[in-house]
């Protein structure tokens, strides 16, 4: 069985039941051989990394130990991995010039989260909550750049966690990059 990547994203104030329903998904997945990829915050991102082993996640961080994350899976990108990620982050964001220095980190972070450290290997599908199911608030951007290079985004702010699954099981079955 190919491994499959998602990217696990969400906002910080994403539902408690739909925090449970990320974890069970998350090990759902890790069992059918998807890799998370996700961001070390909290909300969203830490329901994910519960529910997926330490061997089948990768956490992307904007600083080394942000929100006191360490080990193995953990990723900090290069001066220069994070200088691209903001050239691509910069002009999905509607308000770039006015981020702080650490929110564009987070931002960048968002990019190698879908698209890789290197930028060459987007994950097959996104799995995201934002309310209503927008692209708004820090979650916008990452499903905006999701959107720009073709990646499924299945967001569980206008889709049932069935829904979802369903839409993965079918992106399994299709193969890697289809």
């Amino acid at each position: 069985m190919a491994t499959l990547r998602y990217a696990g994203i969400g906002a910080r104030s994403t539902p408690a039941a739909v925090l449970a329903d990320m974890t069970v998904m998350a090990g759902w997945l890790a069992r059918t051989g998807w890799h998370l990829s996700s961001g070390g915050a909290d909300g969203a991102d830490s329901a994910f990394a519960a529910g997926a082993p330490a061997g089948q996640r990768t956490i992307w961080l904007p600083w080394r130990g942000y929100n006191g994350h360490r080990g193995p899976d953990c990723r900090v990108l290069s001066a220069a991995a994070m200088a691209e990620c903001m050239a691509i982050a910069a002009p999905l964001h509607p308000a770039w010039e006015r981020c702080s220095p650490a929110v564009r980190k987070l931002h960048a972070r968002n990019v190698a989260i879908l698209l890789g450290e290197r930028l060459d290997r987007p994950v097959d599908a996104c799995v995201a909550w934002s309310e209503r199911g927008e692209a708004i608030g820090g979650t916008g951007i990452g499903i905006r750049i999701a959107e720009a290079h073709g990646i499924p985004v299945l967001n569980l702010g206008s889709m049932s966690p069935r829904v979802v699954c369903e839409r993965l099981r079918d992106i399994r079955r299709a193969g890697p990059g289809s």
